[in-house]
């Protein structure tokens, strides 16, 4: 006869006193002090927040949920380089990017960003003609920093503004090809770091809450759709467990072992929500609204954040993902 363990690959574990939440989803112990089973479950939901001051296709999130950050992105003549600030309730215009002008006149679409409120960085960018910005945001002002070694856009920014990344991505003028190049960052220069096993733009990643050492990149375009997921060990990438289907334009939040992917395109505007373990995926609640992404979320695994995006319009809606782990008693028979 089969045991628990050999069905689900996890023991009952017999304690007298309830744990905490933080046991993983599905987890049964049976606590001898009351005489039951118990189970950890996490409850996680999409709801409405904010509305993003101006319609946002493209553009730098980064943060979290309660002190996130949005700069830059097209249409260029609602967003532009402007910056807001978000507190978990309410977008506040603060100073924008200080980029200069060069030949690309979408200068800071398909840029990407990372870091906290008050320690972000911001890199890449451009169309129709990719470019090599890169900005440091200390909570008041951006300060230009040390450019990117080649110019890109459409790549993935991951990290503090002390251990960042910036990996995939295109270049030069359109019809661009796809890239596998990785680039760590100090906050104050450049470095090359381990390419992609597949080269790839558009596509999820660790975000803020990301590590020069604990990276992941999954999705995107090849210029195909495509599911390969990968982690970043700090200097090379190895290809797991591949993200459930091919898509590309991913929204993001979380680290290497607790992320979530979402939205995004493969046909239609996607609403569907995945998360990752470090091991696997599995489906999570969906979003209202379905969005192709170019960077503008920020945000752990358990609180994320989302703006904006193109659906049938560009938009101005903002949606947060959050919930919490209760502890439940198993009804066995």
């Amino acid at each position: 006869m089969s045991t628990y363990k050999d069905l689900v690959g996890k023991y009952v574990r017999s304690v007298s006193s309830d744990p905490t939440a933080a046991y993983a989803e599905g987890e049964i112990w049976y606590n001898t002090t009351s005489n039951t089973f118990k189970t950890a479950v996490s409850v996680f939901a999409w709801s409405s927040g904010g509305a993003y001051p101006v319609a946002i296709q493209s553009g730098a999130g980064f943060g979290t949920q309660t002190a996130a950050v949005g700069a830059g992105g097209t249409p260029p003549g609602n967003v532009g380089l402007k910056t807001f600030e978000y507190n978990g309730s309410s977008w506040t215009a603060v100073n924008n990017m200080s980029r200069t002008p060069t030949g690309s006149p979408y200068l800071s679409a398909y840029t990407s960003g990372s870091g906290t409120l008050t320690a972000g960085w911001a890199a890449g960018g451009g169309y129709p003609t990719a470019v090599n910005n890169v900005e440091n945001y200390d909570g008041t002002t951006w300060t230009a920093s040390a450019v990117l070694p080649a110019t890109r856009g459409g790549g993935n920014s991951s990290g503090p503004q002390t251990a960042g990344l910036y990996f995939a991505g295109t270049t030069g003028s359109p019809p661009r090809g796809v890239l596998a190049t990785t680039y760590e960052y100090d906050g104050e220069g450049w470095t090359a770091g381990g390419d992609l096993n597949t080269a790839r733009t558009n596509a999820g990643s660790t975000g803020p809450t990301g590590s020069q050492t604990a990276a992941l990149s999954f999705a995107g375009n090849t210029p195909g759709f495509t599911n390969k997921t990968e982690e970043y060990n700090g200097s090379s990438w190895t290809e797991v467990n591949a993200f459930p289907d091919s898509r590309s334009y991913v929204g993001y939040a979380g680290s290497q072992t607790d992320a979530i992917g979402f939205s995004g395109y493969n046909g239609p505007a996607l609403t569907t929500t995945k998360s990752y373990d470090g091991t696997n995926w599995s489906s999570a609640p969906s979003l209202s609204t379905g969005r192709l992404l170019y960077h503008t979320n920020a945000g752990t695994a358990s609180a994320a954040v989302v703006f904006g995006g193109e659906g049938t319009t560009v938009l101005t809606n903002t949606e947060e993902f959050s919930g919490t782990s209760t502890i439940q008693t198993v009804t066995t028979s």
